[in-house]
């Protein structure tokens, strides 16, 4: 099966589960190219030799592109004939194809033959149904949506944002049954939208039972990125409710993001600066570190003022699968992840004493967390895998190739092919 992803920036560290997905394709017979239609992420990420990556870097650079457009689209014409003039068509690239952007996006795609055109994102939908049309790209167009595509950019852009692609897309994806019932109710068609997992690297965070011993240090543990729908303002308001309490407590916050300078003001105005440390972004396997360190994970995640939610976010997979208890809030799709792994504390979203409450709950029944974390662990290993995962999302490509309903395959329980 050959498979093109369309992806924003690429390789992103916020955004491994694309790399993740994509290696175990490769691994189970699959060709896999990655298209970076924003351009290039983070360099320092190592990205598979099996993978082909062609990353769009003339977005931003009008000139470049109009110097480049003669030989873009004398190799256009050698590969598509006459269909090449499609490139520079209004009626179906608009503004793009003035800009020349659409041609030079259809000499990136090469031939474009797939079966599969996965789009990781819902705002890509429009650039793979476009090419599509235009004849430079082949294959069933699926949608997946993950995130933001499916919350603030709804609220931003309307609730028919979406409508060409629910009418010309052949399948919808979603890492969560919070977002597939929301796309649902945005027009998407039920019998072809169903939930995938986002997958991790369960090796990579081998499992640890937690304990606890009064007085001893309270090793506590964020990770994301510093926005607001992670809700980090509220970890550090419940982590200066904790010490005010008497416990030894203190966090690593592992990321990065618009937020810090905000976070970290506010880490120095609650005089927390010797129990708060702002880690920065790091390579997965610092990662892993980081939350086998702590005894807890806080997973504070709020919808931020402009619509933006979480779905089960894959750092608490990762703490799951290591053995971490967490403390989670009940947003988006994190509860449905919660309540059937287990393994920690639910409390309500933008309340950091709910969050103080939880790990007051967690400790106090410490003598749990072995058996609790050890089913988590089983749950994540089974589940969300990189091989489950992309043997699921194998199952579903299927479906879509060969015209078979998506409905059946709506998880109710454990999210597995």
């Amino acid at each position: 099966m050959k498979i093109a992803f369309l992806v924003n920036h690429f390789p992103a560290l916020s955004q491994t589960f694309i790399a993740h997905l994509a290696e175990g394709l490769v691994a189970l017979g699959c060709a896999v190219d990655i298209y970076a239609m924003h351009g290039p992420g983070d360099p320092e990420m190592a990205i598979a030799p099996k993978i082909g990556l062609r990353q769009f870097v003339l977005r931003g650079r009008p000139r470049q592109r109009a110097l480049l457009a003669g030989p873009a689209m004398s190799r256009l014409i050698a590969r598509h004939g006459a269909k090449a003039a499609r490139a520079l068509s209004a009626n179906i690239f608009g503004v793009d194809a003035a800009a020349l952007v659409s041609l030079h996006e259809a000499d990136m795609f090469g031939v474009g033959r797939y079966d599969i055109v996965h789009c990781q994102f819902g705002p890509l939908a429009d650039i793979a149904l476009n090419h599509r049309r235009a004849g430079f790209l082949s294959g069933r167009v699926i949608v997946h949506f993950r995130g933001y595509d499916i919350s603030s950019h709804v609220e931003q852009h309307g609730g028919d944002v979406y409508a060409r692609a629910f009418a010309e897309a052949d399948a919808f994806f979603t890492n969560c049954e919070f977002f597939r019932k929301k796309l649902i109710s945005l027009g998407a068609p039920g019998e072809r939208t169903t939930v995938l997992p986002s997958p991790i690297p369960v090796e990579s965070f081998p499992y640890r039972a937690r304990s606890y011993r009064p007085g001893e240090t309270l090793r506590l543990v964020c990770v994301g990125r510093l926005v607001e729908k992670k809700g980090f303002a509220y970890a550090i308001s419940a982590l200066a409710r904790l010490a005010d309490s008497g416990l030894d407590v203190e966090c690593d916050v592992v990321g990065d993001g618009p937020l810090r300078a905000q976070l970290e003001a506010q880490t120095s105005a609650l005089g927390l600066e010797a129990r708060v440390r702002f880690a920065g972004a790091l390579p997965q396997h610092a990662v892993a570190a980081a939350i086998e360190r702590a005894h807890i994970m806080l997973a504070p995640s709020v919808t931020a003022s402009d619509g933006d939610q979480d779905a089960s976010i894959n750092t608490l997979k990762e703490a799951m699968a290591s053995g971490c208890p967490f403390v989670a809030t009940a947003h988006g799709g994190i509860p449905e992840l919660a309540e059937r792994a287990g393994g920690g504390v639910i409390v309500p979203e933008r309340d950091d004493a709910a969050l103080a409450a939880g790990v007051i709950a967690l400790i106090e029944n410490s003598a749990d967390w072995p058996g609790a974390t050890l089913q988590a662990r089983t749950y994540i290993e089974k589940n969300f895998s990189v091989r489950a995962a992309c043997e699921c999302t194998i199952a579903a490509y299927e479906c879509v190739l060969h015209g078979r309903t998506l409905a059946d395959r709506i998880p109710s329980e454990p999210v597995h092919a």
